[in-house]
């Protein structure tokens, strides 16, 4: 499946870098383009992946690239006032080769929770292709302004995409760690588990293809339902020993299971019946 990313605020901004880490890391190729959108200046400047020109400061005009702080309904009004910015930085994105766009925040910073529904709005409003947000749910330990932040985006976000998909902070901060120190390893965790999803159905040339394959479409019509959706994930190793085919058995091979002429046998009988 690919994607249009668009990172609001500094988790949204982070996530995405973490998209394009990923994408390089396992060829897995769902980005085809991604941009990030803040109101400090400072927060752009600690993205890794994302070359400068996808960076998009917006809001220069009322807070001097200093960020809205906490105040989503500031956040909100500048993204409003500077969607056009927005926009342009997308104009370059080839949305002929993407399946859906996937608006990323964080719904506790003023910046994220407030601008990025209006940016999932406007998206809905120009492009046909599905728009999809991954809101990230703030810790208990951030305090009651970011709690109190994420009801109301979570109440506006929804209702300006296709599907918003949450993922809780808390349920992978390890005991004793603050958000802030474990970021890097929540966010990879985050990554991994929509990489995974997003990935369905591409292949590359030489791969290996399942025999039962999950495409772009079927996760657009599971999607397309609206509403909230979370996702599950598990990983298993097996351990599964090498087996021999049927040339292996007839040839002899040392531990096949079956010497060539009980092979030989076997499938003469089966002719004989018809069966082969």
């Amino acid at each position: 499946m690919k994607l249009a990313l668009v990172g609001v605020g500094q988790a949204g901004g982070k996530v995405v870098d973490e998209f394009l880490a990923y994408d390089a890391r396992t060829g897995a190729d769902i980005v085809r383009g991604a941009i990030a959108v803040n109101t400090a200046k400072a927060d752009l400047q600690g993205i890794d992946h994302l070359s400068k020109d996808r960076r998009i400061l917006i809001g220069q005009s009322r807070v001097k690239g200093h960020g809205v702080g906490a105040d989503n309904e500031l956040g909100a009004e500048v993204a409003e006032e500077d969607i056009d910015e927005v926009q342009g930085a997308l104009d370059s994105v080839p949305v002929h080769e993407i399946d859906a766009f996937l608006v990323v925040a964080g719904l506790g910073g003023g910046t994220r929770s407030g601008g990025a529904p209006v940016i999932a709005k406007n998206l809905r409003r120009i492009y046909t292709e599905p728009v999809y947000g991954l809101g990230i749910l703030p810790g208990s330990n951030e305090g009651g302004i970011y709690t109190l932040n994420a009801a109301r985006s979570l109440k506006t976000f929804v209702g300006e995409v296709d599907n918003l998909m949450l993922f809780d902070n808390d349920a992978w901060r390890s005991s004793g760690e603050s958000v802030e120190e474990g970021f890097d390893a929540i966010n990879e965790e985050l990554v991994q588990r929509f990489g995974v999803l997003f990935s369905a159905g591409e292949i590359t040339e030489g791969s290996d293809i399942a025999e039962s394959v999950v495409d772009s479409s079927e996760i657009i019509n599971t999607l397309k339902g609206g509403g909230i959706s979370s996702l599950g994930y598990a990983d298993v190793e097996v351990d599964e020993p090498e087996r021999k085919g049927l040339l292996s058995r007839l040839r002899g091979d040392s531990n096949a299971g079956i010497d060539s002429t009980e092979a030989t046998n076997r499938i003469t009988s089966l002719v004989r019946k018809g069966l082969c």
